[in-house]
């Protein structure tokens, strides 16, 4: 029997570069080796989505490119009430009027700052975890 993890990243990027780096190694610090998945492919790529033993994934896309939202547009119903973050090439209307047809939680830009991303991936892993500094509130005690 598989073993049950809580948590799957799932990684879709085309093109390896300086960003592919930093966001790999922000998952390196977030998530244990065998809950990493990557890809550049989208066969690959929408196969993990729905691979069994996973509770919550979370899903980066890094899109070089606005024709690469435009190979994963298909597969876009996999990605209902999942967490998914998009990192964007540009702003133009035409690229943002695909990525939101993603259901993205966070969309960050592939010239800012890279801190951002890994803030949000540290809060959606202290949410699914239930630790403290996530959404969750606990009890008043009386």
């Amino acid at each position: 029997m598989k073993k049950k993890h809580l948590i799957r990243f799932i990684f879709f990027s085309v093109e390896k570069g300086e960003r592919f780096n930093q966001i790999l190694g922000f998952a390196k610090t977030l998530f244990p080796a065998d809950e990493i998945s990557i890809h550049s492919e989208v066969t690959g790529f929408s196969n993990a989505i729905v691979e069994p033993g996973f509770d919550q994934r979370i899903i980066l896309i890094l899109a070089g490119s606005s024709h690469d939202l435009t190979r994963i547009l298909p597969f876009r119903d996999l990605f209902e009430n999942r967490f998914v973050i998009l990192i964007l090439p540009d702003s133009e209307k035409e690229t943002v009027d695909k990525a939101l047809t993603l259901y993205p939680r966070y969309i960050d830009y592939v010239q800012n700052d890279p801190s951002g991303i890994y803030l949000v991936l540290k809060k959606l892993v202290q949410k699914i975890h239930g630790l403290p500094g996530s959404e969750k509130k606990s009890k008043d005690k009386k």
